[in-house]
């Protein structure tokens, strides 16, 4: 576990140490996906440590507190469609045992909404007693498209006569400790006009095409005991015009060794979907992915955020290494983008945020802050956005919310409870806080919608 400094410990931190203390481990089968099945929140180090606190946001809600455990709350959106940032999350709320014992435990799956109305930012919590995470939430339909797990639930959702209404679509049991939908990507993976949906599993390494078009078909492509597949990314790699998709698979966590995992690409072929690895280091792996046409030649490059080392006693030894891969004439070359001084790093995104009409990269590491990636003719420049903004998922969205036609980057400052927006202006970027977030909280992912 890294360290964090007193200032930003959590209800979580307690978890774990009392976890640690009654059961002599604290490896459960997805220690960097951790809370959610019961264990606790990993926390950033010490040098990310909140920083004084910024301006406060326009109109911005109080951060809504976790209710008990497993009710859940599906307050009204008023107003609106408007646009809007969707924060999924898990939470944890305090639970009384037999033994009177007051404990963390997770609770209901939790979306934060957070609209643009009127000019000002006002906060609406979703939340399902069916699952304890949301991981991901998207727009869809007119409403919205959410995975959960522990229970594992696929389902949509709309805002209708006052009232939210789910439909769930699928509800799996992969028949090992977990079941849990960890990753969605949508779009037309057979080219007949409609999307379909790909989805990643823990764990049993479970891939599967959800077809809505086709009342929610479910086809699974692939299934790995004892696998967690952490990620998916869809994109034209090699040129041909169909989309290919990829895949994180690793082996669970343990304390006393690092995880090994791979990346793996599913093409279509005559016979159903090919499967061939990317890359499979042996010594690391990936949870962070994304298909992007950065140098704008009209074919997705891959890049790949593979995970770094801590030695006994919390000392890096080896950082986060986020490297690009080009597809040739069947054959994979890599580049390495940047090293960046950390131990994970789980969101990364493109787009052109400086305006200055070439696509950039923006990710967000555990402790070292908010990072930007440039392409130039002479390689790969770093440059730190914002060295106090972290969190153990530390989510990242690019996106033009105020119609202004530029990015704007959203991120999940978790560690500083902050729903934060920065915009590139007189050569720098602007930090504005949109909405705080409850510290206890694990964000997972930002997307934007209209709602």
């Amino acid at each position: 576990m890294e360290n964090r400094s007193p200032q930003a410990t959590t209800l979580v931190d307690t978890f774990a140490v009392l976890a640690v203390a009654a059961l002599g481990l604290f490896a459960t089968a997805c220690q960097s996906d951790p809370a959610p099945s019961g264990g606790a929140k990993p926390a950033a180090s010490a040098a990310a440590a909140a920083p004084a606190a910024p301006a406060a946001p326009t109109a911005a809600a109080a951060a809504p507190a976790p209710t008990a455990a497993r009710s859940a709350r599906q307050e009204p959106l008023e107003g609106g469609p408007a646009p809007a940032l969707v924060v999924s999350q898990a939470q944890f709320v305090d639970q009384t045992g037999p033994d009177g014992r007051t404990m963390p435990v997770p609770g209901a799956a939790k979306l934060t909404i957070v609209r643009l109305i009127d000019g000002a930012w006002k906060v609406t919590v979703l939340e399902d007693g069916d699952s304890n995470v949301f991981h991901k939430a998207m727009a869809y339909d007119g409403g919205l498209l959410t995975i959960g797990g522990n229970e594992a639930m696929l389902k949509t959702w709309k805002f209708s006569g006052g009232k939210w209404i789910q439909e769930k679509h699928w509800n799996p049991r992969f028949g090992g400790k977990h079941n849990r939908l960890r990753d969605v990507e949508r779009g037309d993976l057979d080219h007949d006009g409609t999307d379909e949906l790909v989805i990643a599993t823990h764990d049993q390494g479970v891939v599967a095409i959800v077809h809505p078009d086709e009342t929610w078909r479910v086809e699974e492509i692939d299934r790995q005991a004892n696998m967690f597949v952490h990620e998916i990314e869809i994109g034209d790699v090699d040129g041909d015009g169909k989309m290919e998709f990829f895949a994180t698979p690793s082996t669970p966590n343990k304390l006393d060794q690092e995880q090994a995992g791979e990346v793996t690409m599913y093409k279509s072929a005559p016979g159903g979907w090919q499967k061939s690895i990317v890359d499979a280091p042996g010594d690391t792996h990936a949870k962070e992915i994304l298909t992007a046409d950065v140098d704008q030649d009209g074919v997705s490059e891959l890049y790949i955020v593979w995970e770094g080392a801590l030695a006994q006693g919390g000392a890096l030894v080896r950082p986060v290494v986020v490297k690009q891969y080009r597809m040739k004439d069947g054959a994979w070359t890599s580049t390495e983008v940047a090293e960046v001084p950390d131990r994970q790093m789980r969101a990364i995104a493109a787009g052109d945020v400086n305006g200055d009409g070439k696509i950039d990269l923006v990710a967000a590491g555990l402790s070292s802050g908010l990072w930007v990636f440039e392409q130039g003719d002479d390689g790969w420049k770093k440059t730190q956005i914002d060295g106090q903004s972290s969190g153990f998922e530390h989510p990242v969205l690019l996106a033009d919310l105020d119609g202004d036609d530029e990015l704007e980057i959203y991120v999940g400052s978790e560690d500083q409870g902050e729903l934060r927006r920065y915009r590139f202006a007189n050569g720098s970027f602007e930090k504005t806080v949109v909405a705080p977030l409850h510290k206890g909280d694990i964000s997972w992912n930002v997307n934007d919608a209209k709602l």
